[in-house]
């Protein structure tokens, strides 16, 4: 669409009066005054600008187009003028989709083009989990003058929106480290690649075992025993209790969200390096059986779509209709019978991982009671208060149960929401001995 613009009225009266007074008063100054604002009145009544229908060419690229919870997106929004004259005045604006808001950069830009030249607009996005489309994006074209602007809106090429999920088989493989490989060391001597202790040479004992440096010396026979490696028994368990389920910003992930993707990533990394994991999630009913609180064995058939399924639950939240009596007496219990129940069917050797915004006073009294089982226990907390005052009270409650998490023997890694997750996740796995 094409409008006028009415911006020299007051440039016309003036042109007007002083060429009327310079006639009456036979002055020629003021006649030649009156030219000057006559010349922009003229300009603009003169000035054209054909429609952007075809002049404008827009492309949007995101980075990356699959991103995962609380993951940075960067959007580039390109125009690039395509017609054959000069845009003295262009100016874009993208539809960012609405649930989100702009963390770092501007979605609009405004310049003079050239054909062939190109305009960008940058801009950083959170994502959070679910589908979000983008709206068309606003172009705006005026004149020199201003008095003829066109405008129109632009389905952008590219990237017209994303997905942001947290199943399993979405966790790319390239964000593993070296540092997650290896297996559990165990204190009893076998087979392995790290030295244990000596023995006296045993009938059947491997040759290449046999200390022959010992025997050299001393003519006696004894056996090299290294430290045996098992695979640990992990259990990861979600935090997806009720006030688990609160974001920085109506933008931002919720807690409940930020653990059920650790959560995620952590499964898979100590799966491939063949440990015998499990996940859970306490304040949610499995959605594949309807037990409560969901949990799904090392052992289970489809153990990735059921722990994806899980994983999804905790993020969500359980939608599950109770009685206002029920609702009451679950936040009453904080868990504790979801803790109960899923702590009471874990082998007494399993680990523990607990990924816990740690909002409230039940999430300590949780590791406590993992603790008190005798379980070791590493805790993964992301930092979710917002930035503002009642944030940092609320940062500074967190920051007493963390510390009261580890007063129990509990390893705590406090996952900021400006980290990376695999190095916070590092941090977590080379502080355990699944390693």
């Amino acid at each position: 669409m094409t409008r006028r613009v009415r911006r020299y009225g007051g440039l016309a009266a003036a042109a007007v009066l002083l060429v009327a007074v310079g006639v009456a008063s036979g002055t020629p100054a003021l006649l030649l005054a009156g030219v000057v604002p006559l010349a922009f009145v003229v300009h603009g009544a003169l000035s054209t600008l054909a429609p952007l229908d075809d002049r404008v060419r827009v492309e949007r690229e995101l980075r990356p187009e699959a991103p995962l919870p609380g993951q940075s997106v960067e959007v580039t929004l390109t125009a690039t003028n395509v017609g054959a004259s000069v845009l003295p005045d262009l100016r874009m604006r993208d539809g960012v989709p609405e649930e989100l808001s702009v963390r770092d950069g501007a979605s609009s830009v405004g310049t003079a083009l050239r054909p062939g030249e190109s305009a960008t607009a940058t801009y950083t996005l959170t994502a959070n989990r679910g589908r979000y489309a983008f709206r068309p994006v606003r172009l705006r074209a005026s004149t020199v003058s201003g008095t003829v602007v066109a405008e129109t809106t632009r389905e952008a090429d590219g990237a017209d929106g994303f997905e942001c999920r947290i199943d399993a088989a979405d966790v790319p493989l390239r964000r593993r480290t070296t540092a997650f490989s290896g297996s559990l060391a165990t204190d009893t001597g076998g087979v392995g690649v790290e030295f244990h202790a000596t023995r006296d040479y045993r009938a059947g004992d491997p040759v290449n075992r046999i200390n022959w440096r010992r025997y050299a010396k001393t003519g006696e026979l004894s056996t090299v025993e290294y430290r045996e490696q098992r695979a640990a028994r992990v259990a990861v368990l979600i935090d997806a209790r009720e006030p688990s389920h609160v974001a920085g910003a109506a933008s931002l992930p919720t807690g409940a969200t930020l653990c059920a993707y650790a959560a995620t990533l952590a499964t898979r990394v100590l799966r491939d390096d063949g440990h015998h994991v499990g996940v859970g999630a306490f304040g949610v009913a499995d959605p594949l059986t309807d037990r409560r609180p969901a949990w799904v064995p090392p052992d289970a058939d489809a153990f990735a779509t059921h722990a994806a399924a899980v994983c999804n639950a905790a993020a969500t939240g359980s939608g599950e209709s109770v009685t206002a009596t029920a609702a009451e007496d679950a936040r009453a219990d904080g868990g504790g019978a979801d803790c109960r129940r899923l702590l009471a069917g874990l082998p007494a050797t399993a680990q523990v991982i607990h990924c816990t915004p740690a909002l409230d006073d039940a999430a300590a009294s949780t590791v406590e009671s993992i603790r008190a089982h005798g379980h070791e226990t590493t805790v993964l907390s992301p930092s979710v208060p917002p930035n503002s005052v009642g944030g940092r009270v609320l940062a500074l409650e967190r920051a007493v149960r963390l510390d009261r998490m580890r007063g129990v023997g509990a390893a705590v890694v406090d996952w900021d929401r400006e980290e990376e997750l695999p190095v916070a996740l590092g941090r977590v796995l080379r502080g355990g001995s699944y390693r």
